[in-house]
């Protein structure tokens, strides 16, 4: 047993496998392009270290493609094969990459949550929560793991920084902006190369309308998060979105096919990051063109994936946007065979509702995305993420003749946003002759507020 930097003992056969272990995790946290090949260096230095091979499995699993699932069963082998003499701890995170192997993300999280309370320091057990909780739509949760063992940690401790910018993301999405920008600014004071605390950061400014000072927060931190992993293009996703949000969509699609789209990635999130922002300027009436095929092209043979839910609903976008119906199909009808509450009352009829919105069955889509409204956080995902359903949601409306339900749901958004220009853009298409009093408001608002 030797401890690593933060004080916690792993079964390891060397202090040099130590330190290399420490690497990957310091990697891990700065969201590095080098954290693969940090564990390989601490695989090849010590090829029986359990929590290693344990670590592996975790990374193949964080990937949510099909295919690394056996290469995540593998390793899982082989940490129990190496795990005589782990400690309790160490055989905890086995089970768990067990669990999560065995598609039981839920008792998963139970166990890093359990280790997390008798172990307070153990970063891979609070990032794996972090992000558990997150796609199970948990943020209270995923707060109450931070929170819970902050007072655990030193300043002076590896990874300090990177705790807090955790913590930053977690205040955002329970809705205490002031707290989150806190955070997330101290954690950059201390590390500048840290995506997630300038993700954090990014979100708060989205959600309080500050698009315009969003664009420069993440442009000026660009030298520090774009040697990052493909988490780089959720960053240049967000500059996208302040941009949309901002009437600004030639430069959108400018930042799309520049910056954003990326021929050779098939992860998940680069994916969802592209449909998202296609559907988003299509709401807004942009024509975009043969991009969706190039997305169906990635996606043709993984509709029956089924790793999470939150990249199904987007996977169904990019079959149904180039009238592949039969890749919808096969989307849909094989959730019964992952089964789950979450995927077959949430996911299955979602999936479907997005592809009809996208087909143009929009009387379809907007009584199933209505009743859907109040679960579809279960499915993960952000706020801002998430807000893509409630647009779909209002065009559905407005283009299956339900002009009321429309402007009821602008008007609420115009309520809670009023510096939103979008809401007041679209509130101003649908209100001539229904309202001209209200439309000429909204049409001035909407002028005052957006580039174009």
């Amino acid at each position: 047993m030797l401890k690593d930097e933060r004080g916690l003992e792993y079964t390891v056969g060397s202090q040099e496998a130590m330190r290399a272990f420490d690497k990957t995790i310091d990697a891990f946290f700065r969201l590095g392009f080098d954290t693969g090949a940090c564990l390989k260096v601490t695989l090849e230095t010590d090829p029986e270290m359990p929590m290693a091979h344990c670590l592996q499995g975790y990374f193949f699993l964080f990937m949510a493609s099909s295919p690394l699932t056996e290469r995540a069963k593998r390793s899982h082998q082989k940490s129990l094969e190496h795990s005589t003499n782990s400690s309790p701890r160490e055989e905890a995170h086995i089970k768990a990459l067990g669990c999560w192997c065995a598609d039981d993300k839920a008792r998963a999280m139970r166990i890093w949550d359990q280790i997390l309370e008798d172990h307070p320091l153990d970063v891979v057990a609070l990032r794996l929560g972090h992000y558990a909780h997150f796609y199970a739509g948990d943020s209270s949760t995923m707060r109450h793991c931070l929170e819970s063992t902050f007072s655990a940690w030193d300043p002076s401790m590896p990874n300090y920084s990177h705790v807090l910018g955790m913590r930053a993301f977690a205040f955002e999405e329970g809705g205490d902006y002031e707290q989150s920008e806190k955070l997330g600014r101290k954690a950059l004071e201390l590390d500048a190369v840290d995506p997630w605390a300038v993700h954090a950061v990014s979100h708060t400014m989205e959600m309080q309308e500050r698009r315009s000072e969003g664009v420069v927060w993440i442009t000026e931190r660009e030298t520090d998060w774009l040697g990052a992993n493909n988490f780089r293009y959720h960053l240049i996703w967000h500059r996208a979105l302040m941009y949309w949000g901002l009437g600004d969509f030639d430069r959108v699609l400018q930042i799309y096919d520049e910056q954003l789209w990326d021929p050779k990635s098939d992860e998940y999130a680069d994916l969802c990051n592209d449909a998202s922002l296609l559907m988003r300027l299509e709401y807004v009436g942009i024509d975009v063109g043969n991009r969706w095929a190039d997305l169906h092209q990635k996606v043709e043979g993984r509709a029956e994936e089924h790793m999470l839910t939150f990249a199904d609903v987007h996977f169904a976008s990019m079959f149904a946007s180039v009238g592949d119906m039969a890749g919808v199909n096969r989307l849909v009808e094989s959730f019964a065979e992952k089964g789950g509450a979450v995927r077959m009352e949430v996911g299955v009829p979602l999936a479907q509702a997005v592809a009809d919105y996208c087909s143009g069955a929009y009387k379809q889509a907007q009584k199933a995305l209505i009743e859907l409204r109040g679960r579809i956080i279960e499915i993960g995902g952000s706020h801002t993420q998430r807000d893509i359903f409630e647009l779909l949601m209002i065009e559905a409306s407005i283009k299956s003749g339900d002009t009321a339900t429309a402007r009821h749901m602008l008007e609420n958004r115009t309520k809670l946003n009023p510096s939103n220009g979008l809401n007041w853009k679209k509130l101003a298409e649908i209100l001539p002759g229904v309202d001209e009093a209200a439309a000429n408001t909204a049409r001035t608002r909407a002028a005052e507020l957006l580039v174009a």
